[in-house]
């Protein structure tokens, strides 16, 4: 089975402070089980489910146990990288402790301590006030059904109809809030953090300006160079040009983040 680290992303609504106490407690699904998602990655193209036993091997070799009182998981903000995919010195720190890690009829839920930090305090604060409704993964299928990926990957059949994958084994290695699910439209943000985060740093100065401007504060911006296109354009194929019904004004942040996504697919399944 591949053994390659992988990122799943999952846009939750109800990411929330646990009420009562002194507020530094964070419940969040970290993923969602039997919900077909369509995911594009260095496997192919293809339909995701996540079985909801998926998680409880990897939970009973994570929980405290014997001498042990505390989960064998970290929790970092945006995987501790920068919004470009590079190391981050300052997210390398955990900003949490895990509480609890269960399964439901839903997902995966984490319930975690956050720690007494200023980074962990800025994250806190953007939980409350909504700037941050994501949650996110990085681990290893063990287990799947297609237990092999083709050596070219998945791609649709001739009549468009795409295969389905359903992971039944995840290791699980470490889990936390992310910016990235504010791409709208997307249950799950289904990419590899090493195929597209360093597509990401390929993007100019003043767009990744505008990124982070548009992540941090969520206000309308202007419309990127090439505008924001409705249908993703066949590979190879420029990036088509604004509509000319579409004001500026109408190209929210959430928008603008959804083209720079589509620019990212891109470029990652252009031919090298």
């Amino acid at each position: 089975m591949d053994s390659t680290t992988f990122l799943r992303s999952f846009p939750l609504e109800d990411i929330r402070v646990r009420a009562g106490g002194d507020g530094r407690t964070v419940e969040a699904y970290a993923a969602v089980f039997d919900t077909p998602v369509e995911i594009h990655d260095q496997d192919g193209d293809y339909v995701e489910q996540i079985d909801r036993r998926a998680f409880d091997r990897t939970l009973q070799q994570l929980a405290p146990a014997g001498g042990r009182s505390t989960w064998r998981v970290g929790v970092f903000y945006n995987h501790g990288r920068t919004l470009w995919g590079t190391p981050s010195e300052r997210g390398s720190m955990p900003i949490g402790t895990p509480v609890e890690l269960k399964t439901d009829t839903r997902g995966l839920l984490t319930v975690t301590r956050y720690n007494k930090t200023e980074l962990a305090d800025e994250v806190l604060e953007n939980i409350r006030e909504g700037a941050i409704t994501g949650q996110s993964f990085t681990g290893r299928f063990t287990r799947s059904d297609p237990g092999r990926t083709p050596r070219s990957g998945y791609r649709a059949d001739r009549d468009g109809k795409l295969k389905t994958v359903r992971r039944q084994e995840i290791a699980l290695k470490e889990y936390g809030p992310t910016p990235f699910p504010a791409y709208p439209d997307a249950a799950v943000v289904g990419v590899r953090a090493e195929q597209v985060m360093p597509l990401l740093s390929e993007l100019s100065p003043d767009e990744r300006d505008k990124l982070a401007h548009m992540l941090r504060t969520g206000t309308p911006l202007d419309p990127p160079p090439g505008g924001t296109p409705t249908d993703p354009p066949a590979v190879g194929d420029p990036i088509p040009g604004p509509a000319a019904e579409d004001p500026p004004d109408r190209h929210s942040a959430r928008q603008q983040i959804a083209w720079i996504k589509l620019r990212a697919e891109i470029k990652a399944r252009r031919p090298k």
